[in-house]
């Protein structure tokens, strides 16, 4: 409701701030502007909000790679956009792995709704070798490997992992989208849009739909270039 406050919250050991728990809260920072923004400038009340959980991650990941930039720390390397670019590709790629084996889990799940603590332990590892071996051996270099069921968000939070892949996705043509509009009112505009249809959403954000199609043209010229 718009009288409560947006909270942010991070990690900070006895020491005082590190660099990682900085970097998480600007990941949150952005979290709490798409908040505010779009509960009290959507248009209409039962609209506030974005259309689904990646969204808001988008806007989290966005501010979040600018953490050196708020500390007046600039990157004046000229292939640091490439290496942008291809980072963000290896984010989906390895949360895209962690996705599908939640899914897989849920599938399981509610196809055995009985099963014991230690089945569903067993199916999760299983079913992790098969989406490694499916995705990520062909790459690596071995097979049956289970990293890929690391995640405590499978079962904290229902159905969340894909929305980090499905975000960076999203990320990235906002990022190609501010390459030539102002970032600051068009984060105003965009996050002002209210619970659209995904599809509808990303029209009006950036005038294009939800694809993979720019990030993976993007990361094979940045490979060009870097070669």
């Amino acid at each position: 409701m718009k009288e409560e406050k947006a909270r942010l919250r991070t990690r900070i050991p006895e020491g005082g701030m590190d660099y990682k728990g900085y970097n998480i809260a600007i990941h949150e920072f952005g979290h709490n502007v798409e908040q505010t923004i779009s509960l009290h400038d959507a248009p209409y009340y039962l609209m506030n909000g974005v259309p689904n959980t990646a969204f808001t991650e988008a806007l989290a990941f966005i501010f979040q790679e600018r953490d050196l930039f708020l500390l007046d720390m600039k990157n004046e390397n000229p292939v640091t956009e490439y290496l942008k670019t291809l980072d963000i590709l290896w984010s989906v790629y390895e949360i895209m792995g962690v996705s599908m084996v939640d899914m897989q889990m849920w599938r399981w799940m509610y196809n055995n709704p009985y099963c014991s603590a230690e089945e569903l332990k067993n199916a999760t590892l299983e079913i992790s070798k098969k989406v490694w071996n499916d995705y990520f051996a062909p790459v690596f270099g071995m097979e049956d490997q289970t990293i890929l069921a690391i995640y405590s968000h499978m079962i904290n939070s229902p159905m969340y992992l894909p929305n980090y892949a499905l975000g960076h996705l999203i990320h990235f043509q906002l990022e190609e989208h501010f390459k030539t509009h102002p970032l600051a009112p068009e984060v105003e505009r965009i996050f002002a849009l209210g619970q659209l249809t995904p599809n509808e959403w990303m029209q009006k954000a950036v005038g294009k739909s939800l694809s993979n199609e720019p990030l993976l043209t993007a990361a094979s010229e940045a490979i060009k270039h870097l070669n």
